[in-house]
């Protein structure tokens, strides 16, 4: 993936448009997440304005995200500028890593579950939720269609045509998660898809 977009242009309101564009299931979706984390600390990856905050009140979390604007939002006491793929953290750092509709904006996402992996401690859980076109042809287009409609809207209508048109775009960079995602040197990997036409995946990773 080597295309690029800079959402500082839209963060104040990034969050609003991303639930505007899921419905509101974006929430309900990210609680699912939160309910499959292990107790103990969790790294936020991608945390942005933080829209997680809500469903990890009960964690020690760290958030991480490579834009300083969107961190200047986010709630959380402990912010850290920083990409996936290189994490700034010791090996066996923390109990759970979140990663919530981000990951298909990752450039290598290889060495980032290599980094992921190393920072968990043994028996810890890496939670992955995104998402990615439906499986079924008929869906996939109808997904397709909608998507492309709605979020240029949104591009024209905020003036960041470019960053909804990115956004559009990172549906498709990679494969479907159950070709994409493998299990490396994780001790099991469960892939779950959820929402309408089941175009939003879980994947969960236990080192």
């Amino acid at each position: 993936m080597n295309e690029s977009a800079n959402f500082s242009n839209i963060h104040k309101f990034y969050d609003f448009i991303n639930s505007l564009t899921t419905l509101g299931f974006d929430k309900s979706w990210r609680k699912q997440a939160a309910d499959k984390l292990n107790p103990g600390n969790v790294l936020d990856l991608g945390s942005g304005t933080g829209a997680s905050y809500s469903d990890l009140k009960n964690f020690d979390v760290t958030a991480l995200d490579p834009d300083e604007q969107m961190l200047s939002l986010n709630n959380f006491e402990k912010k850290i500028v920083g990409k996936g793929e290189e994490l700034p953290f010791n090996e066996n750092s923390f109990d759970n890593v979140l990663c919530c509709f981000v990951w298909r904006n990752v450039d290598d996402t290889e060495k980032a579950l290599s980094e992921v992996y190393r920072v968990l401690k043994p028996g810890g859980k890496f939670i992955l939720l995104d998402m990615t076109r439906p499986k079924n042809t008929f869906y996939k287009l109808i997904h397709k269609i909608g998507t492309y409609i709605l979020l240029h809207f949104v591009g024209l209508i905020t003036l960041n045509l470019k960053e909804y048109r990115f956004l559009y775009k990172s549906l498709d960079f990679y494969p479907q998660p159950e070709v994409h995602l493998t299990k490396n040197n994780y001790t099991n990997l469960v892939i779950e898809r959820i929402g309408l036409f089941d175009f939003v995946y879980l994947g969960v990773y236990t080192k």
